[in-house]
């Protein structure tokens, strides 16, 4: 073989190596940003359905790191308060760093087939935000976490235009 194409396919081989240990610490390092969420959770839930209808459920959430810390693992079961083996709500979310975009990733899936590519952020200390497109309209959700009282506290809003905001949702929990 060609000396200089051994010398070639040798930098491209340790840059592409050097790349995904630098990508490892780098998402490693951004996850850990998310460590106040890890855990599990229980409260109630509030949800405004199309035509105004208000369910009310008793709310789960747990949390926990996957694939060493690289992914955070949300599942979310809700229950109907007056029947707390008949499940309204589960869904299932992966949170990610991606360092070659330099943002948060999340994926969910609903317990009826749906799924969702959505956007995840930290706003500030112990606040973040998440959501997604819907046909005709977006979603987002603001999340505050107050970790001396040991509270999460989240906020769903829909609009049609990206403007004006109408809440959906609330959900309350503590950690256990």
């Amino acid at each position: 073989m060609n000396p200089l194409k051994i010398s070639l396919f040798l930098i491209v081989t340790a840059s592409g190596t050097l790349t995904a240990q630098d990508y490892t610490s780098v998402c490693r390092e951004q996850m850990n940003s998310l460590s106040q969420l890890a855990g599990q959770w229980h409260g109630n839930a509030t949800i405004t359905q199309p035509g105004g209808v208000v369910v009310h459920v008793a709310q789960e959430e747990t949390i926990e790191y996957k694939l060493d810390s690289l992914l955070l693992q949300v599942e979310g079961v809700g229950r109907n308060k007056t029947d707390l083996s008949s499940i309204s709500f589960h869904a299932l979310a992966m949170i990610n760093y991606n360092a070659s975009k330099k943002n948060y990733e999340m994926k969910s899936y609903l317990k009826d087939g749906k799924q969702t590519d959505a956007f995840f952020r930290i706003v500030e200390q112990n606040r973040y935000d998440w959501g997604f497109d819907v046909p005709g309209g977006k979603v987002i959700y603001h999340i505050v976490i107050d970790p001396a009282k040991r509270t999460w506290m989240e906020k769903g809003e829909f609009s049609r235009d990206g403007t004006t905001w109408y809440p959906f949702f609330e959900m309350n929990l503590t950690r256990k």
